[in-house]
């Protein structure tokens, strides 16, 4: 048990040897040691695993304008699960004690993965992935989703997530579109971090499916003497700076499904419950997050609370309260009853 201890704390100060050396080789990163709330406003560098009582900030007067920020890391969480090596790699399906301790830590640091029971099923697996797309910096294209034995190392480091912006609502949304995850601050504590599934980008055309436009209709009925129109749009969430204004409770008919408890901040764009969050762009331009998740969400969210959604080009605050493209008639539809073709 002696040598054990003594490797693990080699590795230990070899951790943070890294992560500190790591902290200073951005342009406009700083070390400083303070309380939590001495970074800038404006956010600055990524740092995973800094040791505790260590901020690493950006100076907000330095950053390239229109670049957008990085999400910091800090370290005054603790962790009640005993500090253990991981003995294999877990991936989805790993069933064991070691799943397990890996699910309670996730919970921990705000990635919820529901009640933790020891197998990998797919909630571990989104959490996993916002772990390494966020904390880790791992590019979406390249996340695993496994936990490797130096990666469960770094996951018992005291570690927490600052958010991008401080001056807001005393609860907010900071969603991160290159990395499809989202936080919610209390303050400056995480209160959730989840993965999302926002806007493909991919152009769409299709007939409404619950909402027809015409007044008297039914979601299931066609009046008679009456077409359907097909409509196109884009399947874009915008980057900018908003507003939760709506709130709706279980399944909310939308022109084209079905959504759970969506929340709306930019005109018809929620973040709302869905069946499928794929690990990539899938939505018509809402914010998907897992169904477990949804069921608690609009406890978290407050009306008139603020949004940011970053879109990895620029600054929220650039774009403003920027509207999604707006849907459109079909040029080549036919005016066709669709049930017939």
């Amino acid at each position: 048990m002696a040598t054990i201890s003594s490797l693990m704390r080699a590795r230990i100060l070899t951790l943070v040897a890294v992560a500190l050396a790591l902290s200073a080789c951005g342009a406009n990163a700083v070390a400083v040691s303070g309380p939590v709330g001495s970074e800038g406003t404006t956010g600055g560098q990524s740092a995973a695993g800094v040791p505790t009582g260590t901020t690493v900030a950006g100076d907000p007067g330095s950053d390239t304008p229109g670049a957008p920020d990085e999400p910091e890391t800090i370290a005054p969480t603790t962790t009640t699960i005993p500090f253990k090596p991981l003995e294999r790699t877990l991936i989805a399906g790993s069933q064991g004690d070691d799943v397990l301790a890996l699910q309670q830590r996730l919970n921990e640091l705000g990635y919820d993965v529901k009640a933790p029971d020891g197998y990998w099923g797919p909630n571990t697996s989104r959490a996993v992935w916002s772990y390494q797309s966020l904390v880790l910096r791992v590019d979406r294209k390249d996340v695993t989703a496994q936990v490797t034995p130096d990666m469960w190392l770094q996951m018992q480091q005291p570690l927490n997530l600052l958010p991008r912006r401080t001056e807001t609502t005393a609860s907010h949304v900071e969603v991160y579109l290159p990395e499809q995850t989202m936080v919610v601050f209390e303050g400056q504590k995480a209160r959730l971090i989840t993965h999302i599934s926002s806007g493909s980008g991919e152009e769409w055309c299709a007939y409404p499916r619950n909402v027809p436009a015409w007044v008297g209709a039914t979601t299931t009925t066609l009046p008679k003497g009456k077409k359907l129109k097909r409509v196109c749009g884009s399947s874009v969430t915008p980057g900018g700076v908003f507003k939760v204004y709506r709130k709706e409770k279980d399944w909310w008919e939308i022109p084209l499904g079905k959504v759970y408890n969506p929340i709306y901040f930019n005109s018809g764009i929620a973040i709302h419950g869905y069946e499928d969050v794929p690990f990539k762009p899938a939505s018509h331009g809402c914010v998907r997050v897992p169904m477990h998740i949804a069921e608690y969400l609009p406890q978290l969210i407050r009306y008139q609370d603020d949004v940011f959604v970053w879109d990895g080009v620029k600054e929220p605050e650039q774009y403003g309260a920027q509207k999604p493209p707006p849907d459109l008639p079909d040029p080549t539809d036919t005016g066709a009853d669709p049930s017939t073709e």
